[in-house]
């Protein structure tokens, strides 16, 4: 017999002999079911998270407890017999309720302890000035955050950011010359060249509402009208720029937060010549380059000074 069977026998077991103790001790039926139960849950929690198997396994040996003392007293205590059938029955429910009780309580903690965590790295980020020169993120990692950054919401869902990852040893040193010489560009593991796409409204509006009627999100006769929609959005040179560049900028903030989560840091730039880094990129003229995202290791030597000043709510915003 294995040793899961003889665990399983023995509760079983144990849950038929408590039953009889305790009726067999007791006048109180009710008292004498209330004690049983209190025993076996105490026992049940005891060192263990009781599965369903094992509360089939004690309700079956508190049946099997009573038929044996049905047996005993005969057929003059039928009616104390059927009792204790049903507050055994509403005894065995109440375990049920706990064990259901105790697991919607670790998940509530649980989805307490996802949103703390959440908000713990969105108060960690910090825009580290120096990085570990000598340590490196892997790629997998880097591709890994920017799959996820990619989650970041814009409008219509046309995603118009594209982004150039600058690596080598080489190429990090021309850019800290593009960045004005900002140190950091060369010491981070990477720079993540964050690009808004002005044309993504067209190159990008097929394959988003594709998708949509697949999903069933909009019906196939209503495609082409929204698709004239979306693109009618695009139409002004200044429409377009601000789409490009604000859903660009969520995707950027979402890199930061969850570079967090694999414990790197980050620092964004606007410092740069953004002529030069789109000749040594080769970043088209219908492209524009918002920042760059610095990231890395912070250096092991270094101390972070105390977060500047940010403004309250109340200095920058109301409630109306």
């Amino acid at each position: 017999m294995s040793e899961e069977k003889k665990e399983e026998k023995g509760l079983r077991e144990e849950a038929r002999d408590l039953f009889k103790l305790f009726f067999e001790k007791s006048k109180d039926i009710q008292k004498a079911t209330s004690q049983t139960i209190k025993e076996l849950t105490d026992k049940t929690f005891k060192g263990m998270q009781p599965s369903k198997e094992k509360v089939k396994e004690i309700t079956e040996g508190i049946l099997e407890g009573i038929q044996d003392v049905r047996k005993d007293v005969g057929g003059r205590f039928e009616s104390v017999v059927r009792t204790l059938q049903e507050l055994t029955g509403k005894a065995t429910a109440s375990v049920r309720e706990v064990i259901t009780g105790v697991l919607e309580g670790v998940e509530e903690v649980s989805e307490k302890e996802k949103r703390e965590e959440c908000l713990r790295y969105i108060k960690e980020r910090r825009s580290i000035t120096f990085f570990d020169p000598n340590r490196e993120v892997p790629d997998e990692v880097l591709i890994e955050i920017l799959n996820t950054a990619a989650l970041a919401p814009s409008g219509y869902n046309i995603q118009p950011w594209e982004v150039i990852v600058v690596k080598s040893k080489d190429k990090k040193r021309k850019l800290k010359d593009i960045c004005y010489g900002q140190q950091k560009a060369e010491d981070a593991s990477a720079n993540i060249v964050v690009i808004a796409n002005l044309n993504a409204a067209e190159e990008h509006v097929d394959r988003v509402l594709d998708s949509w009627v697949e999903l069933g999100y909009i019906q196939r006769k209503d495609r082409n009208t929204l698709r004239e929609q979306i693109l009618s959005g695009w139409k002004s040179p200044e429409k377009r720029k601000r789409k490009a560049i604000r859903d660009s900028a969520f995707f950027a903030m979402s890199v930061m937060i969850i570079a967090r989560y694999f414990g790197l840091e980050t620092h964004p730039m606007e410092g740069f010549d953004e002529a030069k880094l789109k000749k040594f990129l080769g970043i088209g003229k219908d492209k524009l380059v918002p920042l760059i995202i610095a990231i890395g290791y912070k250096h092991p030597e270094k101390e972070l000074l105390p977060r500047a000043y940010r403004f309250k709510f109340e200095e920058f915003g109301k409630i109306i």
